[in-house]
């Protein structure tokens, strides 16, 4: 559910932007401009970080891939396919899962 203040920050991009609040506006196109706008680049400078140093650690494989996915959208230009980011998610699997899924 959209909140005033969703709908309200909605409203500046599409006058901002010439658009109305019909045009088809994709959700990645809205998320790149609302952050370049509204988002510092040193929160995502270190999201992006974040996700580069990223291991599974203590986490299960779970947690681990719910942050995956998470932080993954702060670094799309290293995970820009599927395959990708399938095999940065591999590397940061611990070494035992490692060998399990070379089995397989």
């Amino acid at each position: 559910m959209y909140t005033s203040r969703m709908l309200e920050m909605c409203g500046i991009f599409t006058e901002r932007h010439n658009l109305s609040m019909r045009e088809n506006v994709t959700r990645e196109f809205f998320q790149t401009e609302f952050r370049k706008k509204n988002i510092s680049q040193r929160f995502l400078d270190q999201k992006k970080k974040e996700f580069l140093e990223l291991k599974q650690g203590n986490m299960t494989i779970s947690e681990y891939n719910r942050e995956f996915i998470r932080l993954s959208k702060y670094a799309r230009e290293w995970v820009p396919t599927k395959a990708d980011m399938c095999q940065r998610f591999e590397e940061g699997l611990n070494e035992d899962i490692k060998l399990l899924i070379g089995i397989l």
